[in-house]
């Protein structure tokens, strides 16, 4: 999924790695995987209130665009969200594999209530890789950048939960959609255990375990936002 974003709203920055490093704190490790796993960062577009006519919000005041160029076909997410941590507005991201892939990944970043100059950045949602030959499609019509921004992340949700998603809370929706994805993971971990268990007794207890957890995630697919604040 390529948004066609305008053409005023082209920035075109190649951001070298080393300039991550003077704004974040990166272990030694890390740089590694900056060195092996990323061939170049590309600030792409800023869409802002002068650049696509789209009102400002003091929660999003700007999206910018990164591309990243990888130099296969993975990226460890600590990378994306060391880029995240630097740069201090939304961004939306678009990693290319070097077989000519590429997906979309953003988390929801938000000014912190205790210090407006800090952001926090909440898990990462991500599209499936595509041929980077797909066609580009239109930006959401959105009232403000803050309503635009809601609308690309909840694209990037997973289908089931981006049909019945809110754009005017998009925060509980995150919050719903991350509840789901640790529940999910506590579900495959158990399954995995069940299916390599010998013992009947134990078998029960853990298919009984796996049927409250899907109860659970059934729950948080259709709960409403005041039942989503008492999980």
């Amino acid at each position: 999924m390529r948004y066609a974003f305008p053409p005023q709203a082209k920035f075109g920055k190649v951001i070298p790695k080393k300039k991550i490093y003077e704004h974040v704190s990166v272990s030694a490790s890390l740089k590694e995987k900056f060195v092996t796993q990323i061939e170049k960062i590309v600030w792409s577009y800023k869409l802002a209130e002068e650049t696509i006519n789209v009102p400002a919000t003091p929660k999003v005041p700007e999206i910018e665009i990164f591309d990243i160029y990888l130099k296969g076909d993975r990226v460890d997410e600590a990378l994306i969200k060391a880029i995240d941590r630097a740069v201090p507005l939304p961004i939306f991201f678009y990693i290319h594999s070097k077989e000519g892939r590429r997906k979309a990944k953003a988390a929801y970043k938000r000014p912190s209530e205790a210090d407006s100059r800090k952001w926090v950045i909440e898990g990462y949602f991500e599209s499936d890789w595509q041929d980077a030959d797909v066609d580009a499609v239109p930006l959401p019509v959105a009232v403000d950048l803050e309503k635009l921004y809601a609308q690309m992340i909840k694209a990037l949700m997973p289908q089931e939960l981006a049909e019945s998603a809110r754009v005017d809370d998009i925060e509980a929706e995150v919050a719903r959609a991350q509840q789901i994805q640790t529940k999910e993971r506590e579900y495959q971990r158990l399954k995995a255990k069940r299916d390599r268990e010998k013992q009947f007794n134990k078998k029960v207890k853990l298919n009984e375990a796996l049927h409250k957890l899907k109860e659970e995630i059934e729950m948080l697919q259709y709960a409403t936002k005041e039942e989503l604040k008492r999980c």
